[in-house]
This record gives C-alpha cells, sequence and structure tokens, in this order.
C-alpha cells in the first residue's frame, strides 16, 4: 500500500485574501466582527517602523510576503494590507 504524502511548502499566502480577523478591537476596546485581509488577520506586531501609503500617512509598517505595508481599518468594510509608498524608516 503506498502512502501519498503531501508537505507544504514554505509559500507566502496571498496577503489580500480575506479572512476573519482575530484580536482587534475598536477604540472602544470592543471586538471588531468581521473580515480582514490575510495579512492583517491578527494585529502584526509593530516593528516601530513607519511608511506613507495612499490610505494613510504615517502608519506602523511591517513586512508581510516580501512587501512593507500597514493594515488600514476602512468604514464598513474590511480591514486591508496597503503597500507603503515610501520606504519605513
Amino acid at each position: 500500500m503506498a502512502l501519498l504524502l503531501l508537505v507544504a511548502c514554505g509559500e507566502d499566502s496571498d496577503p489580500h485574501e480575506l479572512t476573519t480577523c482575530v484580536g482587534w478591537t475598536d477604540n472602544s476596546g470592543m471586538p471588531i466582527e468581521g473580515m480582514c485581509e490575510q495579512a492583517c488577520k491578527s494585529p502584526p506586531q509593530s516593528t516601530g517602523l513607519q511608511c506613507d501609503t495612499p490610505a494613510k500617512l504615517g502608519c506602523a509598517a511591517f513586512e508581510a510576503s516580501g512587501v512593507d505595508g500597514c493594515c488600514v481599518p476602512e468604514a464598513g468594510g474590511p480591514i486591508k494590507f496597503v503597500e507603503c509608498t515610501t520606504i519605513p524608516q
């Protein structure tokens, strides 16, 4: 009997793929119920880097799938991973 074993390679998933938010809260401390892009599924740990994006200036940047960006909550929409337009400093 042959056993076929599939092993997932270390390939990164699409940072913009929609998934469920985990651990996000609003300004009142209430959990956010809704969707996030994959890079923002759990609040990313701050690296202390900041960059500008089309959606927000001076946001806390981090790397997801080789791209620097920030998680930007949209009113009534998902939390999106937005790429930096400036180099994080």
